[in-house]
């Protein structure tokens, strides 16, 4: 799973999900679907923040809480639908705003019921966290060099890993068209400084197709280490873990505050 701080955690493949007409209803009436994802994340976080901050030892990083923000808060599908509905929500409440459509507003009110009933479905099933966060990394770093791979298209992700062999999200996808006696190089992108404190290495993913990629390397690539593709080129390995698990929930539900 993805870190609820992790960039493009929801997207808007996901409200595509639940709500099939979004993109003709944003062209149609100028709305910013990322716009208001942005918005309803920033307004759940303030919401879970505030509501870690008061459950005290319930939380086993609550001293380190203000420190550590949301940055170790799992996605979970229960905190994600919570997301999208809230997006959805104010996606319709300003179509209809645009339009005073009463379609818009039928909709506005039911995903601002659902997004009620998701808040109140996270917090009794427990807000999932992790020890030591492995934030979704950026693009990595591709670089085209000679060697012996076919003309192909290729596409690379990478993954931070942590001393216990914990796998987080994987990056955005990089894709290119190699030529005829290539080879590739693929590095993390950026100084050591910067990278997760609970990394101590990463794993790449290839395939010649944007959906299939597999594990490259049999271990862990050293931080700030290059993978080079072997000259028996792109291998078969095993298939991403689709990132991080909670390690520990904490539940909410007597938590929640009104008014």
């Amino acid at each position: 799973m993805a870190l609820f701080t992790d960039a493009g955690a929801v997207s808007l493949d996901d409200l595509l999900q639940f709500e099939t007409s979004l993109v003709q209803v944003a062209s149609s009436h100028g709305i910013n679907v990322d716009t208001k994802i942005k918005l309803a994340s920033e307004t759940i976080g303030d919401k879970l923040l505030l509501w870690l901050l008061d459950v005290g030892a319930s939380d086993p990083q609550f001293v380190q809480r203000r420190v550590l923000g949301l940055s170790t808060v799992v996605l979970t599908a229960p905190l994600q639908r919570w997301i999208c509905f809230e997006s959805l929500s104010r996606f319709f409440a300003e179509a209809y705003n645009v339009q005073l459509n009463t379609r818009f507003q039928g909709k506005w009110t039911e995903y601002e019921a659902e997004s009620a009933q998701a808040e109140q479905m996270l917090f009794m099933s427990g807000v999932g966290i992790v020890y030591a966060a492995l934030p979704r990394p950026v693009m990595p770093s591709v670089l085209v060099e000679g060697g012996n791979l076919p003309a192909q298209a290729i596409f690379v992700q990478s993954a931070w890993v942590d001393a216990a062999g914990n796998e987080g999200a994987l990056s955005p996808v990089n894709g290119l068209v190699l030529p005829a006696q290539s080879s590739i190089a693929v590095s993390m992108p950026g100084s050591s400084a910067y990278f997760p404190a609970a990394a101590v290495g990463w794993n790449v993913y290839v395939s010649s197709s944007e959906v299939d990629l597999t594990r490259q390397n049999l271990t862990p690539r050293p931080v700030g280490s290059i993978w080079y593709s072997p000259s028996t080129g792109i291998v078969d390995g095993p298939d991403p873990v689709g990132g991080q698990t909670p390690q520990f929930y904490i539940t909410l539900s007597k938590q929640i505050k009104r008014g």
